[in-house]
């Protein structure tokens, strides 16, 4: 049976865990080579034995790791068709809790790290004039929301260098996306749990489906961007958050 990323290579970032795991993992089912990394180098490296793919540790805030894993997969497969910018870090606090630290450090991974991605592979992927960049950011980079000030300062920009980079893209035949997924059942939303339970349980009250989304939700997604029926989108801001936007 043909997968709907047969013949594509796909780098995932953040891939050893959650969302990022079950994109690797979709990905794969559906016939793409997969490239994953992350920080959690061993953790990544054994998601990789399970899919057959290949993996790598990888810091996105860093210039010359992007330039080594832009290498690694050229050197692996000869070039690199969907970028799933995935890799991010979350946090929850009152604005005069929020340290300039905290607040650097989520510019630093969320913001940085995707605009590193793009600038790395997007002249790659126009000498060939085609290729997919799927770009994670959140409900909270369309809204605005308390408690989440760094966090929403990182994802909407995000969303509007997605938006420009598309723009900038589009003659070259590299799309650029969004995703934002609303409250998911991962890692990252446990360990929230633990520390802020009541805000969480205030948030899942409000979703109109009643639940939390599942990462493979975010996944499936992910698949349509990537694969060739989505070659008219480009620019777009793919919601799944079970209607809290609506």
């Amino acid at each position: 049976m043909t997968g709907r990323l047969d013949g594509k290579v796909a780098l995932v970032t953040g891939a050893a865990r959650g969302i990022g795991a079950a994109i690797a993992r979709r990905f794969a089912a559906e016939g793409a080579r997969v490239l994953v990394t992350d920080t959690d180098e061993e953790g990544v490296r054994q998601l990789a034995a399970e899919l057959g793919a290949s993996a790598r540790g990888h810091d996105v805030t860093s210039e010359a790791a992007w330039e080594e894993v832009a290498r690694w997969g050229v050197e692996l497969h000869g070039h690199v068709d969907a970028l799933v910018n995935n890799a991010g870090v979350f946090l929850a606090a009152r604005l005069q809790d929020t340290t300039l630290e905290q607040f650097r450090r989520l510019q630093e991974v969320n913001q940085v790290g995707v605009f590193l991605g793009m600038r790395t592979f997007a002249p790659l992927m126009a000498q060939r004039g085609t290729g997919s960049i799927i770009n994670l950011s959140s409900i909270a980079g369309l809204m605005g929301s308390p408690y989440l000030t760094a966090y929403a300062a990182s994802k909407w920009a995000v969303r509007g260098m997605t938006k420009c980079v598309a723009r900038e893209l589009a003659a070259a035949g590299v799309r650029v996306n969004s995703l934002h997924p609303g409250q998911i059942d991962t890692d990252m939303h446990a360990r929230q749990l633990e520390r802020t339970p009541e805000l969480i349980h205030k948030l899942v009250a409000g979703i109109p489906m009643r639940r939390i989304g599942e990462p493979l939700e975010i996944a499936d997604a992910a698949v349509f961007l990537a694969a060739d029926e989505s070659r008219y989108v480009t620019g777009s801001e793919l919601v799944i958050d079970g209607g809290v936007t609506a």
